[in-house]
């Protein structure tokens, strides 16, 4: 009888043993599947394991310019942080603006940062993140020009970057006779000193940061007011990578990474828009 007892402890101990074991390896399987970020398993959505692959329109200053594989920029330094808070590395690839978009959705790339705006045309074919730059549009000019304002544009030739809110704005918003498209930002404003044509429409932070290079020939006629705010593009077919994208993008907002990366850049403090926004915003228009 004793001999049975022994027995039945030795086998009820033996279970309970088995539980802990199977318990544990629960765990530490939980654990390894998930970012660093905690968003869930990005690993089966990356092109390359330990590696973020991200498309980009180069040049695109103070965006993104340089050489491979040493690029420089807004977009690069943001890119190169929140990798960092995902424990992985950065390969970062020159592509064309006008198919980024469908690029990545088609797994070209895990994801754009390109000073893309976030736009509900774009949104169905991809996703976006989080906003994290708020942005405008500059009307730019030949030196001497008496182009002052969008209504000065009718009957004029008018640049813009191909794929871009740019030419969306220049072909919608303004009574232009022609508007021609150029491969990427600074060939747009090589065609208004070229007077090839007669303004350019293009990112305000672009012709920014080519004035404050010292560039001549051009002037900035006008900021315009579009409400845009830059997020980046992924595959409708990876939330995980999304997500945790985010949670590093809020970690950054929070530990005053992000601000350092906007004063190193511009010279300011993140705008509360940004720190604010997220992808339902209804500033994410043109």
């Amino acid at each position: 009888m004793k001999k049975s007892r022994l027995m039945l402890l030795m086998s009820a101990l033996a279970v309970v043993a088995a539980m802990v074991l199977v318990a544990g390896c629960s765990s530490d399987d939980d654990s390894s599947s998930t970012s660093s970020s905690g968003s869930g398993d990005v690993s089966s959505e990356l092109i390359t394991s330990g590696t973020l692959t991200v498309g980009s329109d180069i040049p695109y200053p103070p965006f993104e310019f340089g050489q491979a594989p040493d690029y420089k920029g807004f977009d690069i330094d943001l890119v190169n942080a929140i990798a960092a808070e995902l424990d992985l590395t950065t390969d970062i690839q020159d592509t064309s603006f006008d198919t980024i978009f469908t690029d990545v959705a088609q797994g070209k790339f895990d994801m754009v940062a390109s000073a893309s705006t976030i736009t509900p045309e774009r949104q169905q074919t991809v996703n976006f993140s989080n906003p994290y730059y708020d942005s405008a549009q500059a009307l730019v000019v030949p030196s001497g020009s008496d182009i002052e304002s969008v209504e000065d544009l009718a009957g004029k030739t008018v640049g813009a970057q191909n794929g871009t809110t740019g030419l969306d704005y220049a072909k919608t918003e303004t009574d232009a006779s022609r508007v021609q498209g150029y491969p990427n930002g600074p060939a747009a404003i090589a065609a208004v000193k070229n007077g090839q044509v007669d303004a350019t429409i293009i990112d305000q932070p672009v012709a920014q940061d080519a004035v404050d290079k010292g560039q001549t020939g051009f002037d900035i006629a006008t900021v315009i007011p579009t409400g845009e705010v830059y997020g980046f593009a992924f595959s409708k077919d990876s939330p995980n990578l999304l997500a945790a994208v985010n949670e590093a993008l809020t970690t950054l907002k929070d530990n005053g990474e992000l601000n350092k990366i906007y004063n190193e850049w511009f010279g300011i403090d993140v705008p509360e828009t940004v720190l604010e926004g997220s992808t339902d915003t209804e500033s994410a228009t043109q």
